[in-house]
């Protein structure tokens, strides 16, 4: 069964006069974060394929995980809601067991819960409607990236 990964930004700097709110960059403690989840991924089975946004924060958690992956960068994933990242996970490669994707609020926790449907586990689940700060990370079990129709979320983690 192929495992998803979703993974909202870590900590970024407030937006700044003269700077776009995508070329925010991460804040010491978003570095931090992302070195949190980065060691936690690490203990998984590896993520084969990551999809991330351009955006400077989720381009700067990226490279703070020290994953060695394949990735591809997806404009589309800075302002997508949920069904646009569903888009965007159903033309990955079959052959992928493990997908990541970096991305953004409101998308990234809306397709979260989402895909939190009957089996996902209970202390996961309560972590979803508790919210989604920056650096959460979701597992979430799929059936097959084109369909994504059984799907159940086993973990939820906060980098803090």
């Amino acid at each position: 069964m192929p495992t998803l990964w979703l993974l909202r930004h870590a900590k970024a700097a407030n937006f700044t006069p003269g700077r776009g709110d995508a070329e925010r960059p991460l804040t010491e403690r978003g570095r931090t974060q992302a070195d949190t989840i980065g060691r936690l991924l690490a203990r998984q089975e590896p993520i084969e394929h990551v999809l991330c946004s351009t955006a400077t924060r989720t381009r700067e958690t990226l490279e703070g995980l020290g994953l060695d992956a394949p990735v591809e960068f997806c404009e589309n994933i800075y302002q997508a809601g949920s069904d646009a990242i569903v888009h965007l996970i159903g033309e990955v490669d079959p052959a992928v067991q493990t997908l990541l994707v970096v991305g953004h609020a409101p998308g990234v926790p809306a397709l979260a819960q989402d895909l939190a449907r009957e089996g996902s586990d209970p202390d996961a689940m309560a972590r979803l409607e508790a919210g989604y700060p920056t650096a959460t990370l979701t597992r979430v079990d799929v059936d097959s990236w084109d369909r994504l129709q059984d799907t159940r979320v086993t973990h939820v983690h906060l980098a803090g």
